[in-house]
């Protein structure tokens, strides 16, 4: 009878341990919101971003408005890149466009960030997820939006400034 007692014992005390283990582990799934694409980050310098894409693609256009379009040289996620930058020649918007013919790998909505925690748009066959990043010391506030006509991959990943009335800035639409 002693036998069973203990067994109880041991399983009141480690009980809780395994169920305090197991809610740190599902607390950790949820990935951080991004704060760059391949390299290329909000904020960031002009004169420091465009080594960075000279890097991994070729300029395809540019142009006052709409900021610069690079055709991606060996990316397995997405095909090409759209770059813009503020007054500041800092980067106020990157959009990465998904090619379905060229991606080796899709990414999935819930690998970019916690889909309870973001702003769904979802008109079917359309699905948009609007996450907002407040400013942090070394980042400026910015928002990071994903679409795509599948419900599970994306097809447009985006990160774009937040100007001072917390509109998001003019960016490339699908």
């Amino acid at each position: 009878m002693s036998f069973l007692s203990n067994n109880k014992i041991i399983a009141l005390i480690f009980a809780p341990v395994i169920l305090l283990t197991i809610m740190q582990c599902s607390a950790k799934v949820a990935p951080d919101l991004p704060k760059d694409i391949l390299g290329m980050s909000i904020g960031m310098n002009k004169a420091d971003a465009q080594p960075r894409l000279q890097e991994i693609a070729t300029l395809e256009s540019e142009g006052r408005k709409v900021g610069q379009l690079w055709k991606l040289k060996n990316d397995p996620h997405f095909s090409s890149l759209a770059v813009a930058y503020d007054k500041e020649n800092r980067v106020r918007f990157i959009t990465a466009f998904v090619e379905k013919t060229v991606a080796k790998e899709k990414i999935k909505f819930a690998e970019v960030g916690d889909l309870t925690k973001a702003k769904a748009e979802i008109v079917e066959p359309h699905y948009r997820y609007i996450w907002e990043v407040p400013a942090e010391s070394d980042q400026v506030a910015y928002v990071v939006n994903v679409y795509g006509d599948n419900p599970e991959f994306l097809q447009t990943y985006s990160l774009s400034k937040t100007n001072q009335s917390d509109k998001v800035e003019e960016q490339p639409s699908q």
